[in-house]
């Protein structure tokens, strides 16, 4: 599929819902899906793509909230799209069988779907997506996050974090002063924080750089809290560290 055969769509009026786009190689998916983004009050399409190369390129420089992507196609297999992208908080899986899901969620996928989707299964995705989209608001000034507690949202300055842990669907942020638990992915928590300060070091755990007191092999030390490190994860946290 060329560039010129892409659907691409922007609107002006999109401030107060989750941009999403659609990355499918077939039709009549993207159709249907089209469909019920358009029924969504929480959702406005910004683009749709058939081939997942070409979406890389443009969506790298598009803001996007949420991705509905296929598993299966022939260009690049859904989780090479989501190991090769950068800056998309948030991927809900659309498959035509059920034999990814298991591996989807190690890449911090927010749901995953089975064709052929149900209205009522693809709004509990998207009430989800929305839910850990508001669930933590990063300040402009980029050094503290707001995160919602009950009906209300608390402040967490980024210094004050040691470390981030998924637990299932949640994530737990652990700060000096302060846990709390809140319903997120990995990606999109580690979308929000600086880059400079905090480092993946396992599927399941963020550091920050700054708290990591000792590495024994495979393990290292963040106060009390001795957490793995896994073998993909391990060279880039060997050039971070300030080695002699």
């Amino acid at each position: 599929m060329s560039t010129s055969e892409r659907k691409y769509y922007l609107s002006l009026n999109s401030y107060d819902m989750m941009k999403a786009a659609i990355i499918d190689d077939d039709a009549i998916s993207r159709k249907i899906l089209e469909n019920f983004i358009s029924k969504s009050e929480h959702l406005e399409l910004v683009a749709q793509f058939e081939n997942p190369i070409i979406a890389l390129e443009e969506l790298s420089a598009t803001p996007c909230d949420v991705v509905f992507l296929d598993m299966e196609m022939p260009e690049m297999t859904g989780l090479e799209f989501i190991a090769a992208a950068k800056n998309i908080p948030q991927v809900i899986v659309v498959s035509s069988t059920k034999d990814y899901a298991a591996e989807s969620y190690n890449f911090d996928v927010t749901d995953y779907l089975v064709k052929p989707i149900q209205p009522e299964r693809f709004n509990i995705a998207v009430e989800k997506a929305i839910e850990i989209s508001t669930s933590i608001q990063t300040n402009e000034e980029q050094n503290h996050f707001f995160i919602k507690k009950n009906k209300s949202y608390s402040r967490v300055k980024f210094d004050d974090i040691e470390y981030i842990e998924a637990l299932a669907d949640y994530v737990q942020i652990n700060s000096t002063k302060e846990r709390f638990t809140v319903l997120s992915t990995m990606k999109s928590i580690a979308n929000r924080l600086p880059e400079k300060k905090f480092i993946r070091v396992h599927r399941s755990y963020i550091v920050a750089i700054d708290e990591i007191m000792r590495i024994d092999d495979n393990l290292i030390v963040v106060g009390e809290k001795s957490i793995p490190v896994s073998r993909s994860y391990k060279d880039d946290l060997m050039k971070r560290l300030n080695l002699l």
